[in-house]
């Protein structure tokens, strides 16, 4: 089980990349990826992407704590 699957509380931004591009070495300033290193090839994930990670993440924890 991946890290960030055990943590199913955690939202935001980098949990949301890392759970998109699990092997990506990133750095972000505001919403600009500044420094982008995924040994796979992968390009950084949309913002789109990553709003949609972030909704799925918080709908799952709500689902578990209602």
């Amino acid at each position: 089980m991946d890290i960030f699957e055990q943590y199913l509380g955690l939202w935001g931004v980098d949990v949301a990349v890392k759970k998109l591009r699990p092997h990506a070495k990133f750095e972000l300033t505001n919403t600009t990826f500044t420094k982008w290193d995924d040994p796979t090839g992968t390009q950084p994930p949309t913002w789109e992407e990553i709003n949609e990670q972030i909704e799925k993440d918080k709908a799952q924890w709500d689902t578990l704590h209602t």
